[in-house]
């Protein structure tokens, strides 16, 4: 059949449109322009069949004036009568009868014209530049990181992020005051991982790209591959379990880490509740932590039980270390409360990193053993921990990933 709907595309000063739609216009090179509005981000280039965009998450599809006209058009509501389709229709049908947003000759501004598969980010990283930082020095050119590395032009260090079908959609950059996204880079879409070996024992995952770095300075594993999330979230835990499923490993091992040993565990708690068969509902509150899972075995549930249980007596007991009375408000404050509620628990954690760490223990330990494993260096992160072995006293010194499980 043929489509005689929406077929002006080629006709429509797309760059205008988006200026007409509210978007601000970021940048502007000579192969393409960078829209923003809010969160939302949006590259503008001139291929062969005329002007194209595509979102920064998903460069490998390129889009048309008509598919801006349908997105934007489904977030405004309309008359109680008027369907989507009637919407998107007036609106190209204006949008076409306007002499702002309809091309009268050569496009301006001028872009050079691109090919189809064209990606803005391949724009950015320099690969084979000497880096600055001493840390990656040796790095540099290696089997593990060799080509997963390098800089930009102001001689930033760079690390590919990509989606699901494995596009490069942005870089996590390593700088003075640490490592976070580069400039539009969708963090929220994507992940870092190291090069792929032919045999893989490890999948190992990190916040970031350094931290997986010093941790391969401190064990130096073979047939792994570390892999970061900039945010945890639905889509950045989609490629990992798909990376996972590839891998056929049973096992993902969970490492991550922060500025202060809280945030380690909180990110921890906000991975497991994203796990296909975890049923792990988590709520952060003001003052704690709201937690929701099946139940289980009965064994699992018991043993769970009568562990925190166990926290809370300890915890009572402590307390008359400097008080003869007990004060049951206080201690219930800072206990960790299991309740039962048909097939599920319901747990109260407070937010403090002792409880925290024993929760995300006794979880683990007792439901998620099978599934995941758990690391966790003696410092606050693997970059201060491979920083402390490099002392006179510790060098040398040979430890395996295994004696850094959690632990009590």
């Amino acid at each position: 059949m043929l489509n005689n709907w929406l077929t002006g595309d080629h006709r429509i000063d797309l760059p205008a449109l988006f200026g007409y739609m509210g978007y601000q216009l970021v940048k502007k090179e000579s192969t393409h322009l960078l829209f923003k509005q809010m969160k939302r981000c949006y590259v503008v280039v001139y291929t062969e069949q005329g002007y194209r965009y595509y979102k920064v998450q998903r460069p490998q599809e390129k889009l048309k004036a008509s598919d801006l006209v349908r997105e934007h058009v489904s977030r405004v509501e309309g008359s109680h009568n008027e369907s989507i389709w009637d919407r998107v229709n007036a609106y190209y049908e204006d949008i076409l009868k306007s002499k702002d947003m309809v091309l009268q000759g050569p496009p301006d501004p001028v872009l050079e014209k691109v090919d189809a598969d064209f990606n803005h980010f391949h724009l950015y990283i320099e690969q084979g530049n000497a880096i600055a930082d001493n840390f990656y020095s040796d790095i540099l050119g290696s089997e593990k990181f060799g080509t997963r590395i390098g800089s930009s032009k102001a001689n930033e260090v760079l690390f590919p992020l990509q989606n699901l079908q494995n596009e490069v959609c942005g870089y996590f950059v390593d700088t003075k005051t640490g490592v976070g996204d580069y400039g539009e880079s969708a963090i929220g879409n994507s992940l870092w991982y190291s090069n792929i070996p032919e045999s893989i024992d490890w999948l190992i995952v990190f916040k970031d790209p350094r931290e997986a770095i010093a941790f391969d300075k401190k064990f130096r594993l073979k047939n792994v591959v570390y892999l970061a999330l900039g945010e945890i979230n639905y889509d950045t835990t989609r490629i990992l379990f798909q990376i996972q499923r590839l891998t056929k490993l049973k096992k993902i091992v969970l490492t991550f880490t922060g500025s202060k040993k809280i945030e380690g565990y909180l990110r921890d708690l906000h991975f497991i509740s994203l796990m296909d068969d975890s049923n792990f509902l988590l709520t952060l509150n003001e003052r704690d932590l709201s937690v929701r899972f099946d139940i289980g075995e009965e064994k699992s549930f018991l043993r769970f039980f009568n562990s925190t249980k166990k926290f809370n007596q300890g915890l009572a007991k402590s307390f008359l270390n400097y008080n003869k009375v007990i004060n049951q408000n206080l201690i219930n404050q800072n206990s960790i409360l299991v309740s039962k509620e048909d097939d599920n628990i319901k747990v109260r954690v407070p937010l403090e990193v002792n409880a925290i760490k024993y929760f995300v223990w006794s979880y683990f330990k007792n439901y998620l053993s099978k599934s995941l494993d758990i690391l966790k260096p003696t410092y606050a992160n693997w970059n201060s921990e491979w920083e402390a072995t490099q002392s006179i006293q510790l060098k040398g010194k040979e430890v395996q990933p295994e004696d850094y499980r959690i632990a009590l």
